[in-house]
Order: structure tokens, then C-alpha cells, then sequence
């Protein structure tokens, strides 16, 4: 008994696999001390129980006396947010997601969804990795480079692999950057008037009950020296802004949805939470019930074999639409929303595109009619490809990174020029959003823009 005692009293608690070693002692220390009261008379047991009360109290005093060292109390992370390293933020662990290594998962107070921050060592991982994330898009009808960093690169540099676990979110950027604070450095989407589509490749099982595979657009960045400068309408990070998901899906169902925030200014620029629409309008959805999307042969879209998304923005007698198709070989089921006039102004400024996964317990707005709580995902990793962006015709092709729209210029001393012999029957399709500084645009728009025009003659 006096053995175990002092064994405990010399033990070093914070040596390699102390924990462990330091448990297994005290319970053979605690069985000694019971065995020998049990078998020995009264006033020996007593003595026992002196005798390790002794050797406690010098356990307790000598752990006392220690100073663990930090890697054995860690339970925050102080990692760089930016790629000038200016930025810091203390993040903590996720206590129900993979230990703290490469990719740093951080939580927010009271949200569902999870994001992203820069990854410690990007030349950790290996095989289809690439620290660039360099992709070939078909960017109305020139194939650019674009880049997922952080994301894993497949089919021939054409696709990126989304993780359920490690968690990811990764932005379309036109230069190897995670993110930015700088509008001009996010590959946005100006789709006002044109379309986008993607191959989608969920495999089998693929994504199951439970999970969310997210493709969308946000308006980033938000207005914020640190973090990710990620924002979107549900305010996750602290940082709100409009936001329109174009896929939201697992094998079960597929959901398009806006979200407006109606004091949306140009990016960078953060929203207030009460002006942002945090529940989201449906512009369409697919399956969830329904025979048109699902896994297997049975439903029109099989989504464990790889179906084309594609959605376009028309603007039909002024008012902006959304038109979406999934196909598959000869097969297509579409969908569409009648009016997003609400979302006129972000479309054509151009979003930011993110692409993450995420699961959750309760999914049920997403997938409730087939799926029920608690969800379980099965953490299934989704590969998108082939990105491609087109115009739908009758107005001016939008720029791949757009500059922050510059203060507009004082109107003429002479007033509009007047039409003349330019021809200006588009602008009641497309309007007159985009002043793209010709003689033709300045005619045609000029009064609607007050006066502004950027051409001069």
C-alpha cells in the first residue's frame, strides 16, 4: 500500500502518456487501500487509510507545484486568416468534428453551418491536392484559370472534390488566393442576363439524409479587415449580406433559393441582420418526394449517377427570371422562379461563388418529405466540374472580375444626346444596369441614368 503511494507521489503527470499511466496507479492505489481494510483489524486499516491520505496530499501538492506545459492544455488555436498574415482571430476546436490539424474548423455561436478558415500547411496534403486549386472554366466562350484554393483538383483540372469531412468552403478567385478583402480578386458571377451551368457528380450512395451540399453565390466580400470577409443572409461568421443558392441538395432533393437583403449596397459593404431575408424564397426544388429527382432508376434524374445543373437569368419584359434544368442524357426536369427583380442589383454587380458541404441533424426543410429526425449523414464527399458560363444574347457581355463600380460622372452641360441612328430596342429586354462607356449605350440610356454617361463626344 505504502509502495503505490509513493509511486503516485512520484509519477510525473505530464510526461508522454501520463493521463493514462496516472489513472491506471490511482486504481490500483485505490484497490490496495480497500484489500487491505477489508483484511486487515480496525485499527490496522485505519493506519492504511492514514498512511494514504498522506500520500495524496503529497500527489496533490507536487501536481500543484508543475507547470503543464501548453501542448498538453490546448484548447485554442491562434491561425492566420489572411495571406498577408495581418489578420488574427482565436478559434476553437470543434468538439464533434475531426481533431485540429490541417484544416481549422470554426463554429459560430447559434448557426448551423460551419466555415471555413485557411488551412496551416497547404503543402500537407498530397495526391490530387493542389494548393492553387487551379481550374479550367468555360467563361462565356474563352476557357480561363480560375481557383478553388484549398480545394482538391479533378477531372483533368476541369473539377473540385467538396469534403463533408475535413469541413471545406472555398471561393472562385481570379488568382491563387483563399479569399480577399478586394471585390476585384473573387471571380464573380455577373449573371443578369446570362446562365451558368455545372456537372454534378454526387456518386453512390452519395450524399445522404442529413447532409448539404452547397453550390451558391454571396456578396462578398463583406465589410471586415478580418476573418475570411465571408458573409451571407443568415449572417453566419457575424457578417450578413444577399446571397442566392443556386444548389442546396443531397441525393433526396434539390433546393434553389434567394435571399435578399434589401439595404444590399455594392461589395465590400455588410448588410444589418433585420434587413436580410433569412429563411430564403424557393425559386425551385426538385424531389423530396417527388419522382422527378432521386437515387436510382426510378426517378427522372438518377442523382447517384452524374447529372448537368443549369440555370438562367432572362430578363423577360424588364423583370428579371430564373429558368433551371437538371439533365440527364435525354432526360430533363425544369423548374422556374417568375420574378427576382429583388435581386436585380446583386446579379448584376456580380456575386462571389462558394462551394461547401455541410450536414445537420435536422435538414427537414431541404429533405423532410423522405428523410426524418434526427438525420444522419453519411459524410459522402460530391465532385462539381465542367463549370460553364454563356450568354443568353441582346446585351453587353459582362467582364470576368468587374471593378468597384466608379462615382458616376457629372451629368453633360448640354443634356442627353439623343438617339440618333443607334438602334436601342434591347434595352427594353435588358435595361440599362451596365454602362459600358459606348456611344450607343450613353444614347440609348442616358436619360435613365440621369443624365450619366461615361461616353463623351
Amino acid at each position: 500500500l505504502l509502495a503505490s503511494g509513493m509511486a503516485l507521489q512520484q509519477h510525473d503527470a505530464f510526461g508522454a502518456g501520463a493521463g493514462e499511466e496516472c489513472r491506471l496507479l490511482e486504481e490500483a492505489h485505490r484497490a490496495e487501500t480497500t484489500a487491505a481494510a477489508r483484511r486487515a483489524p480496525a485499527w490496522r486499516a485505519a493506519a492504511a487509510l492514514m498512511v494514504a491520505a498522506v500520500a495524496f496530499v503529497a500527489l496533490a501538492s507536487a501536481l500543484a507545484s508543475k507547470k503543464a506545459p501548453a501542448s498538453a492544455l490546448r484548447t485554442d488555436a491562434v491561425v492566420a486568416l489572411n495571406e498577408d498574415k495581418n489578420a488574427q482571430e482565436q478559434v476553437r476546436e470543434d468538439p464533434g468534428g475531426p481533431p485540429l490539424k490541417n484544416n481549422v474548423l470554426a463554429t459560430c455561436p447559434n448557426c448551423t453551418q460551419r466555415h471555413n478558415l485557411l488551412m496551416r500547411d497547404p503543402d500537407a496534403a498530397k495526391g490530387s491536392y493542389q494548393s492553387d486549386g487551379a481550374i479550367e472554366v468555360d467563361w462565356f466562350g474563352k476557357t480561363e484559370t480560375k481557383y478553388f484554393n484549398g480545394a482538391s483538383v479533378v477531372e483533368d483540372g476541369k473539377g473540385i472534390v467538396v469534403t463533408m469531412a475535413p469541413f471545406e468552403k472555398v471561393f472562385l478567385m481570379n488568382k491563387a488566393v483563399r479569399t480577399s478583402k478586394e471585390f476585384g480578386d473573387f471571380a464573380v458571377l455577373q449573371l443578369m442576363g446570362n446562365s451558368i451551368s455545372v456537372e454534378v457528380n454526387m456518386g453512390n450512395p452519395g450524399a445522404g439524409c442529413g447532409c448539404n451540399v452547397a453550390f451558391y453565390l454571396v456578396s462578398m466580400p463583406s465589410e471586415t479587415r478580418l476573418g475570411d470577409h465571408y458573409c451571407d443572409a443568415n449572417c453566419v461568421g457575424g457578417h450578413c449580406c444577399s446571397e442566392f443558392d443556386l444548389i442546396e441538395m443531397n441525393v433526396h432533393a434539390l433546393k434553389v433559393s434567394s435571399h435578399r437583403c434589401w439595404d444590399y449596397k455594392h461589395p465590400p459593404h455588410t448588410s444589418t441582420p433585420i434587413a436580410c431575408d433569412h429563411g430564403g424564397l424557393p425559386a425551385a426544388g426538385f424531389g423530396n418526394g417527388k419522382s422527378d429527382f432521386g437515387p436510382g432508376d426510378g426517378f427522372t434524374i438518377d442523382s447517384q449517377r452524374p447529372f448537368t445543373f443549369e440555370m438562367e437569368f432572362p430578363v423577360e419584359n424588364g423583370v428579371l427570371t430564373g429558368r433551371v434544368a437538371l439533365r440527364q442524357g435525354d432526360k430533363e426536369v425544369t423548374g422556374s422562379a417568375e420574378n427576382l427583380d429583388f435581386m436585380k442589383a446583386p446579379l448584376s454587380d456580380g456575386m462571389a461563388l462558394v462551394v461547401d458541404a455541410w450536414h445537420s441533424q435536422d435538414l427537414t426543410w431541404l429533405d423532410g418529405s423522405v428523410c426524418h429526425r434526427p438525420e444522419r449523414c453519411n459524410m459522402k464527399d460530391t465532385v462539381f466540374s465542367k463549370m460553364k458560363l454563356r450568354s443568353l444574347g441582346g446585351g453587353p457581355a459582362p467582364t470576368p472580375a468587374p471593378a468597384p463600380t466608379p462615382p458616376p460622372t457629372p451629368p453633360p452641360p448640354f443634356g442627353c444626346p439623343g438617339q440618333s441612328f443607334c438602334g436601342c430596342d434591347w434595352t427594353k429586354r435588358w435595361g440599362c444596369q451596365w454602362d459600358d462607356g459606348t456611344e450607343c449605350s450613353c444614347r440609348c440610356c442616358c436619360e435613365r441614368r440621369w443624365g450619366q454617361c461615361r461616353w463623351r463626344h
